[in-house]
């Protein structure tokens, strides 16, 4: 993925934790409102239901659309934007599009082919350097050993259809294993791309903003200019704090935000804000007893952390 070197890359570093893996941490102070970091997706398609909105290439809302005169079903605000998709991903999906029109396969189909292609056009997977930025999707972590047998599901019907497309498109398959830990990464570091007023338009994957880590009480927050990825600070942050974003809606109650974090993402938020939430819970609140005691040590830990902070501080 080429990315512009005007992108404010330098505001973050990537650093080694040993609790959440790898995240980005700050490389100096920053106002609220600046632009942290810009990142292009590394695949990424527009939601079956925006088709003929929004430019397939740019993500861009336009009433001029032009579609592709081969298949019918892709379209573009301009030739600009159809020569780049091209060479993107159109030129390997024109002819299978036009061979199922007019029913297409599902986007999140297109999205995974889209990524397995490229995976194969990518050089042999090297050690990933991990106080470096990812380069393949293989360098993202999958939990693809953790899905729900939902998910599981989802990954047998994915597979289906995949196996049609290949055959249509006279290619070989991968190997199972290989795109059900693909079908996992895409899950954990998937982005809802949106509109300007907060829609989802379309799924994509972002390499550099995958590294990002959850918070209920983030710092940064992640907005889209059409396919581009800008994270903002939402607070005034230091050099060297951790910056982060919210995988959920942070106005759900804790239990709901732990639910669906412990189903998509499989881990359980240790956050401030999550810690005070289900401590003001009641022992009748039907929460997870395991979960409660997980969190009552973190709160200690970060009163014993806090505690230790004050007391240099007075010295």
């Amino acid at each position: 993925m080429a990315v512009s070197a005007s992108m404010p890359m330098q505001c973050v570093r990537v650093v080694k934790s040993a609790t959440c893996g790898r995240s980005l941490v700050f490389t100096s102070e920053f106002a609220r409102g600046h632009c942290i970091l810009e990142d292009l997706p590394y695949a990424y398609t527009l939601h079956d239901n925006k088709k003929g909105l929004f430019c397939d290439f740019c993500l861009k809302q336009c009433s001029t659309l032009k579609k592709c005169t081969r298949c019918n079903y892709v379209s573009y605000c301009n030739k600009s934007c159809q020569q780049e998709d091209w060479a993107r991903c159109h030129k390997q999906d024109c002819k299978t599009l036009k061979r199922l029109h007019p029913m297409p396969y599902p986007y999140l189909v297109q999205l995974h082919y889209h990524i397995f292609q490229k995976q194969r056009r990518s050089p042999p997977c090297t050690q990933d350097d991990e106080d470096c930025f990812p380069t393949i999707i293989d360098h993202l972590e999958s939990h693809h050993d953790k899905l729900s047998d939902t998910r599981r599901d989802e990954f047998e019907t994915l597979l289906i259809v995949l196996k049609h497309i290949y055959n249509w498109a006279g290619d070989v398959l991968p190997e199972p294993s290989s795109l059900l830990k693909i079908f996992g990464a895409t899950l954990c570091n998937g982005f809802s791309i949106m509109d300007d007023d907060l829609i989802g338009i379309a799924d994509g994957i972002y390499l550099r903003a995958s590294m990002l880590n959850h918070s209920c009480d983030p710092n940064c927050v992640v907005v889209f200019d059409g396919r581009k990825l800008q994270l903002r600070a939402i607070k005034d942050v230091r050099e060297g704090e951790e910056c982060t974003i919210s995988y959920v809606d942070v106005s759900e109650p804790a239990k709901e935000r732990q639910a669906e974090l412990k189903e998509r993402y499989h881990f359980t938020c240790k956050c401030v804000k999550c810690i005070e939430e289900i401590n003001s819970l009641g022992p009748d609140d039907d929460l997870d007893k395991e979960l409660r005691s997980r969190l009552k040590k973190t709160w200690e830990q970060i009163e014993v952390e806090v505690e230790s902070h004050n007391i240099l501080c007075r010295h």
